[in-house]
């Protein structure tokens, strides 16, 4: 069933959005397909047991978005046919240059990792400081920008499929120290508090794919939840065909047994051999945009996480990766990376070594 839908999914988006194109010709608006097909392999080497290797779609997002000519108002709605991450489904409001409104299902702003999109990131899964992020949630956003930085701030509930029900409020901030063309520097933080309907929570970090259940650290379901506080620390810097980004992360689950707490930082060093440096904006480095030749990034990435915290023996963990990525065309992307973990978890080694490899086409 999974890959009859999967095989499906493409032509079955164009139909969709083709006569809503034909139809929008004369309309005072444009609309426009979205695609974001990620394919990959992956192998993890645990240290205890035989190594796990799999292939399989880790994105298969397609869906369209219907912008306003006046460029006042934008319409995004999108499925992840692989069922890996939620859908889009918003409004955005653009009254003017500095400022907009977003209602509707969306990622919500916290931390500078889950900022990056997944199409321009350097390593095929997030930090350890992902583990930590609130990622997609029907909210309500407002967001300025300028020549001093970002501040973006949010309402959410629960997902448009009714989970994850947990009422909260959240804000990301940027500072610039250094805006040029040649460079751009900033800091920020990001605070975000909320209170699960269910009163539980748990936290956990994959061995670098998600194409098996592997973890290297993780709290279990801890219950007695009665609010979960996060916050986050980030600093981003982008010259030429360098950028270095940082982050530490810490969360708090308030509960009348005893708070528990988890904390999660990352380093990340990037380079292109050909000179196609990542592109700053708002508070994002993004991905570069090589033209009229094959560009290439390599990256280096150190990250953390300690989910150790009175009664919850979570696991601590540390990992070393390397990445590289070819850029052959505009919309297509070759990442591949190598992953070594180093932790524990209630006194047993667990130091997986994992390698992966995506072929990545956006539109």
């Amino acid at each position: 069933m999974y890959r009859f839908r999967l095989r499906h999914a493409l032509p079955c988006a164009l139909v969709a959005v083709a006569p809503l194109t034909a139809l929008a010709a004369d309309a005072p608006f444009d609309i426009a397909p979205i695609a974001n097909i990620q394919y990959e392999w992956g192998q993890t080497d645990p240290t205890n047991g035989p190594s796990v290797s799999d292939t399989d779609f880790r994105r298969a997002r397609f869906g369209f978005s219907v912008k306003g000519r006046s460029k006042t108002w934008q319409m995004v709605f999108d499925h992840d046919f692989a069922d890996k991450t939620p859908p889009d489904a918003f409004l955005l409001i653009t009254p003017s240059d500095n400022q907009s409104f977003r209602i509707g299902q969306f990622k919500q702003p916290f931390a500078l990792e889950d900022a990056i999109a997944d199409k321009q990131t350097a390593f095929l899964e997030a930090s350890p400081v992902g583990a930590f992020v609130i990622s997609r949630r029907i909210g309500l956003e407002y967001a300025r920008w300028g020549k001093r930085g970002t501040f973006n701030a949010a309402v959410f509930g629960h997902r448009l499929d009714g989970t994850s029900d947990s009422p909260g409020v959240t804000l990301r901030s940027t500072w610039l120290l250094r805006s040029s063309k040649e460079e751009s520097a900033h800091i920020g933080f990001s605070l975000a508090s909320e209170s699960p309907s269910n009163d539980k929570a748990s936290f956990s970090l994959n061995a670098g794919t998600t194409l098996n259940s592997l973890k290297t650290a993780t709290t279990g379901s801890i219950s007695g939840v009665d609010r979960i506080d996060r916050m986050a620390v980030e600093g981003l810097w982008v010259r030429g065909a360098w950028s270095l980004q940082g982050e530490i992360a810490q969360v708090t689950l308030q509960r009348d047994l005893g708070n528990i707490h988890g904390s999660a930082g990352d380093v990340q060093l990037t380079w292109s051999p050909t000179g196609d440096g990542r592109n700053y904006k708002r508070g994002v480095a993004t991905a570069p945009t090589p033209k009229g030749h094959v560009g290439w990034e390599l990256a280096l990435r150190y990250g953390t996480m300690d989910l150790n915290s009175g009664p919850v023996k979570g696991g601590h963990t540390e990992n070393w990766g390397l990445a590289a990525t070819c850029y052959p065309h505009p919309n297509v992307r070759i990442i591949a990376n190598l992953l070594q973990f180093n932790g524990s978890r209630m006194g047993i080694s667990n130091n997986p070594l994992t390698a992966g490899v995506r072929l990545q086409f956006t539109y």
